[in-house]
C-alpha cells in the first residue's frame, strides 16, 4: 500500500500577506488599513488573510517583532584603553545608522500607525529607550572603571541620543531625507561627542561634608 507524502506548508503566502499590510500601514495608517485591502494588495483571498492571522492585531503584532528581530540589538566593541572620543564616536556612528536603516524607520512607522489609536498596546512593543538600552550599559561601565565620573547615566544617554535622533532619525522618518554623507555624519559626531565630553567628563565628584 502507497503512503502519500506529507503536505509540504507553503509560507510564501504568509510573508506576501505581511509585506502588504506593512506597506499599507505605513502609507495609510492602522486604523484606515482594511484586511480586505491587505489581501486585495498581496493577490490572496481574504480567507488566506485570517488563515495566517486571527486579527489585524495579530499581523500588526507579527510585522513588529519580524522588524525588531531584522533592526537587531546595537552590540558596542568593550570599553577599552582607547582615548574616550574615539570610541564614543563609534558609539554615535552605530547608533546613527541603526535609527535611519530602513527596517528601523519602517518600524517606527508602523508603531506610529498604531499609536494613534492605542498608545498603550504600541508602547508596549517598541519604545525610543530600547535602542539607547546599550549606550546607557556603555556609559555605566566606563563609570564603574573610573573612565567617567559618577552622573546620571539615564539622562546622559538620553542627550547623546537626542542629539543624533533630532539632525538623522526625525528628516529620515519625516521627509525620508538623509542628512549627512559619510564624512558629514563624522564631523557633526565628533561635535557631539565634544560636548558630551566636554560637560560630563570633568564634572567634580560630590563630597561628603566634614
Amino acid at each position: 500500500m502507497s503512503t502519500q507524502a506529507p503536505r509540504r506548508v507553503r509560507t510564501g503566502k504568509r510573508q506576501d500577506v505581511m509585506t502588504a499590510a506593512l506597506n499599507e500601514f505605513q502609507e495609510h495608517g492602522f486604523l484606515e488599513t482594511s484586511m480586505d485591502r491587505i489581501a486585495e494588495v498581496a493577490h490572496v483571498s481574504k480567507r488566506t488573510v485570517y488563515n495566517h492571522f486571527a486579527s489585524k492585531e495579530a499581523l500588526f503584532e507579527a510585522i513588529l517583532d519580524e522588524l525588531i528581530v531584522r533592526c537587531g540589538h546595537l552590540e558596542f566593541p568593550p570599553l577599552n584603553e582607547e582615548p574616550l572620543e574615539d570610541q564614543l564616536l563609534v558609539i554615535g556612528r552605530m547608533y546613527a545608522e541603526l535609527v535611519t536603516s530602513d527596517d528601523f524607520i519602517k518600524l517606527s512607522r508602523v508603531v506610529l500607525s498604531r499609536f494613534i489609536q492605542s498608545p498603550r498596546m504600541a508602547g508596549t512593543a517598541v519604545t525610543g529607550r530600547e535602542p539607547q538600552k546599550p549606550i546607557q550599559n556603555w556609559i555605566e561601565t566606563a563609570q564603574k572603571q573610573g573612565r567617567l565620573p559618577p552622573f546620571d547615566a539615564a539622562q546622559a544617554t538620553t542627550q547623546f541620543a537626542g542629539m543624533i535622533t533630532s539632525t538623522e532619525y526625525w528628516p529620515r522618518l519625516i521627509q525620508n531625507e538623509t542628512a549627512f554623507d559619510e564624512q558629514g555624519r563624522d564631523q557633526y559626531l565628533k561635535s557631539i561627542v565634544s560636548m558630551f565630553l566636554g560637560h560630563y567628563a570633568h564634572l567634580e565628584t560630590p563630597t561628603s561634608p566634614a
